[in-house]
């Protein structure tokens, strides 16, 4: 039995040598529960590892363009025991930046689950060989042909497979994930086995699960390398795993399934708490008083702070109905992909539902350091991750050091350079302090600090936060590098505007055009310019009537502002803003 593997063949190994678990991994398709035992997972990966071998995949760039499901990982655990190299591609990106990628990592396969995946592909590259999952097309290969072709070469090389793992080490290209940053071109990030066990070990030193107790909910897409390394290492301890067909119906799984851990980002828990304090506002005046009163608790009071008699009074008439949104048993929710709120934080904590806040990038593989179940302090990110060196510069970047930081940027040396010095320390980009016990807090990227044209410095990140924490707004946008002040550019919440709109009995496009909600909003900012120094308080602002989307390239894959495309797009609103300053 295998304690300490370094590649994901001698991970595979382990799992063949563990009890069988027959309720393994859970997908929905076509309305219902597909399930897949320890012992099918294993088997399809083992037939279609040596059936992508045979086909001369090994050392090839192979694309996975799917819905995150078991199948998923199947695909992704066989192509890294072959020799290749799987690449996650989201296929509503812009068309430019599917086409780089296409084309950076030289893509000839794709799986996919959709026509409209297969579309958006053979848009691009007529020559890419589709493959299909869960669905059976004439004239493409599906899933299925490659297991049975695995079958029959295992039959016919029973030793093949063994030859294929022994192959493997821990240096190998395990995969290259490309990064969705908020601009620029996308970079492939190459990850070996090494960079991803590394975090497996790392994460089982900090967090504890047990193996026929525990239940896993994933919401995340797995083309993100959180999410996918998350599930390496739920796979590692064999929790019994669920993948949520949308997000839209997490509420109902939450409910249905009883998970008893999550990984999640801050805009979904933003959406949780802002529906969880709608829904309890809806009753008499008592309640809606009782129900103010304990969101008022529960995001002021620190939650080691000794529990007085309202609170325990509000934890029994409020906090336990609220705690149940997430079912009965979570114990644990893992937030990373942007900054949490100090006031979300307490209030997830304070009403019983433990929460740990990390931090890392895709060149990290992707953590760097986390809150943990013996080391949480609300404000920051954590202590830095097992295995992981970390240091501040004297200009505040936060570098890292470790067995978890990639091997390069693919095609792209000179970037490589770049962010990882001569002494192995990769340069994040992202400005830190960190405290005496070692816990890290990032206040913004190096590039976001904002230097006005009065020579002034602004965070735009902890100004954004600010405009976001009401709920309002679904994304935001400030404006002022080499600019005389701050604006922003407003996305409003639709759910937001929804109700107002209700409220005044007017349609969304009315209420966002008149003076009556500009003065709403603006009032609103006065507050949030009390908190700030003068050269940060926010000037002037002007609201956006559509949603941004992946497709436009307004946004990421990850759900972040594109903030240059964004800006290139908005030039005329922002200019409105400045015209009697430039």
């Amino acid at each position: 039995m295998y304690t300490k593997y370094t590649h994901f063949g001698e991970l595979f190994r382990y799992l063949e040598s563990t009890p069988e678990k027959k309720n393994f991994l859970h997908h929905r398709h076509t309305g219902a529960w597909v399930e897949l035992s320890k012992a099918a997972f294993l088997t399809q990966i083992r037939f279609l590892a040596l059936a992508f071998h045979v086909r001369g995949w090994g050392g090839k760039q192979v694309a996975i363009a799917m819905a995150p499901s078991s199948y998923w990982l199947v695909i992704d655990y066989a192509l890294m025991l072959s020799g290749a190299v799987g690449v996650p591609l989201f296929t509503n990106i812009s068309s430019k930046n599917l086409l780089f990628e296409l084309l950076d990592a030289s893509i000839e396969t794709v799986f996919v689950d959709s026509d409209e995946a297969k579309e958006r592909i053979e848009r691009y590259g007529s020559d890419i060989e589709v493959i299909y999952v869960e669905e059976k097309r004439s004239a493409y290969l599906d899933l299925e042909d490659l297991v049975a072709e695995g079958s029959v070469i295992d039959h016919g090389n029973p030793t093949l497979f063994d030859e294929l793992l022994n192959r493997i080490k821990a240096e190998d290209i395990a995969t290259i994930v490309y990064t969705s940053g908020t601009s620029g071109t996308p970079k492939g990030v190459e990850l070996t086995h090494r960079n991803l066990i590394s975090q497996i070990h790392a994460t089982a030193q900090n967090y504890h699960f047990d193996r026929e107790r525990d239940i896993a909910l994933s919401v995340l897409p797995l083309a993100h390398i959180f999410e996918r390394m998350v599930m390496h290492f739920y796979l590692s301890q064999e929790l019994r795993i669920y993948f949520a067909d949308d997000v839209k119906n997490v509420g109902t799984l939450l409910k249905e399934i009883e998970p008893t851990v999550m990984t999640v980002v801050p805009r979904l828990l933003e959406k949780v708490f802002f529906k969880m304090k709608l829904k309890a506002l809806e009753g008499n005046i008592f309640k809606q008083l009782l129900v103010r009163l304990a969101f008022y608790r529960t995001t002021g009071k620190a939650p080691e702070e000794r529990m007085n008699l309202l609170d325990r009074i509000l934890q029994r008439l409020v906090y336990g109905k609220l705690k149940t949104a997430f079912g009965s048993q979570m114990r644990m929710m893992i937030s990373g992909g942007a900054a949490l709120s100090d006031r979300l934080y307490r209030f997830y904590l304070n009403i019983g539902i433990p929460l740990y806040q990390g931090y890392g990038l895709t060149e990290s593989s992707p953590v760097i350091c986390s809150n943990t179940p013996q080391a949480n302090r609300i404000g920051t990110c954590g202590k830095a991750f097992p295995g992981v060196e970390v240091k501040i510069t004297p200009d505040s970047e936060l570098l890292a050091r470790g067995e978890n930081i990639m091997h390069g940027y693919h095609n792209d040396t000179e970037a490589t350079r770049e962010v990882i010095d001569t002494d192995g320390w990769l340069h994040t980009g992202d400005l830190a302090t960190m405290d005496e016990a070692g816990y890290l807090t990032i206040s913004g990227r190096k590039k976001e600090l904002l230097k006005t044209s009065t020579g002034e410095f602004v965070s735009a990140v902890y100004i954004e936060q600010l405009l976001l924490g009401n709920g309002w707004f679904e994304h935001v946008l400030v404006v002022g590098d080499k600019k005389p002040f701050v604006v922003a550019l407003l996305y409003v919440d639709p759910d937001f505007l929804g109700r107002v709109a209700q409220k005044h009995k007017r349609i969304p496009s009315a209420v966002l055009e008149s003076e009556k909600f500009r003065k709403m909003v603006s009032k609103m900012i006065e507050k949030i310019n009390k908190k700030l120094n003068h050269w940060e308080k926010i000037r002037d602002f002007r609201f956006i009537d559509r949603a941004p989307t992946i497709e436009s390239g307004e946004l990421t894959p990850s759900m972040k502002l594109a903030k240059e495309h964004v800006m290139q797009r908005y030039d005329d609103l922002i200019h409105e803003m400045y015209k009697e300053h430039v």
